[in-house]
């Protein structure tokens, strides 16, 4: 009985060991540092120092567009919440204005996934064809649900 406890027990800490272990080295850089992205994409898809420098000049560009764009979209989703505020409080809806807001916000869809697209396309034309296939991979998922 002594025995069994005792494996159970080295066996449950070596299993918590090899646990910590393994997420350890394979955790995310930390949010919170500048351009986690761009050091997660060197590390993930074992970038070169010069295609590294080249991508991380690509969102550099970018930047401050990308900014602006979210912003724009944020404005816009307090725009529908006043929307839905008075909806609700009053009943009344004014149709055209919501239309006037329907199209801004189609407008800056378009150019939030324009922008984005570039940008891809930028970056993956910096990266080898391996490189490429596993950046676009990766990048599937998100963009897929995106769209949807």
């Amino acid at each position: 009985m002594k025995s069994t406890f005792l494996v159970l027990m080295l066996g449950l800490i070596a299993g918590l060991g090899a646990h910590a272990g393994w997420f350890g080295l394979r955790r995310p850089v930390s949010s919170g540092e500048p351009d986690a992205a761009l050091v997660w994409m060197k590390n993930d898809l074992s970038l070169s120092a010069q295609q590294f420098e080249r991508i991380k000049a690509l969102h550099d560009q970018s930047g401050p567009h990308l900014r602006e764009l979210a912003a724009q979209a944020a404005h816009m989703r307090a725009e529908l919440d006043a929307f839905e505020r008075v909806r609700r409080t009053d009943g009344r809806v004014d149709f055209l204005e919501f239309a006037q807001f329907i199209q801004q916000r189609r407008a800056v869809d378009r150019a939030c996934a324009e922008t984005t697209r570039r940008l891809i396309a930028a970056t993956a034309s910096e990266m080898t064809p391996e490189q490429r296939n596993r950046y676009l991979a990766l990048l599937n998922p998100a963009i897929t649900h995106a769209v949807n």
